[in-house]
């Protein structure tokens, strides 16, 4: 093989890897935008989940405690807002469930594709 067949060669494989790395990041910032709900409503569960437990989990026992024991008072505040969050992240759950996978899996197909293609 000639030296300028080996420098043509090389550059093909330099522009179709770098079109295989465009196509990749492009595939994967358009699935992460579609992840953009879940994540958004997962933030917010685990925020009003960490603002429920840190203001209101005191206020709730001394309520709880006029009733009950201090045992069983912290164990029904900790049981309602355990509730919460677990709900809060079964609706994360299935927004996520909703979205293809952020990984670039129309990209590689492609490419493997244009290999099996090139190798025939």
């Amino acid at each position: 093989m000639s030296k300028s067949r080996q420098v043509e060669e090389a550059g093909d494989r330099f522009e179709l890897a770098h079109y295989v790395v465009g196509a990749a990041q492009r595939e994967m910032a358009e699935k992460a935008r579609e992840h953009v709900p879940a994540l958004s409503l997962s933030a917010v569960a685990g925020g009003l989940g960490l603002m429920s437990a840190a203001a209101s989990y005191r206020l709730g026992v001394l309520l709880l405690e006029k009733r009950l024991p201090p045992e069983a008072a912290a164990f029904v505040t900790a049981a309602t807002f355990g509730g919460g969050a677990a709900l809060a992240g079964l609706a994360a759950r299935r927004k996520w469930r909703g979205t293809r996978a952020p990984l670039p899996t129309e990209t590689a197909r492609q490419v493997a594709e244009v290999i099996a293609d090139a190798t025939k």
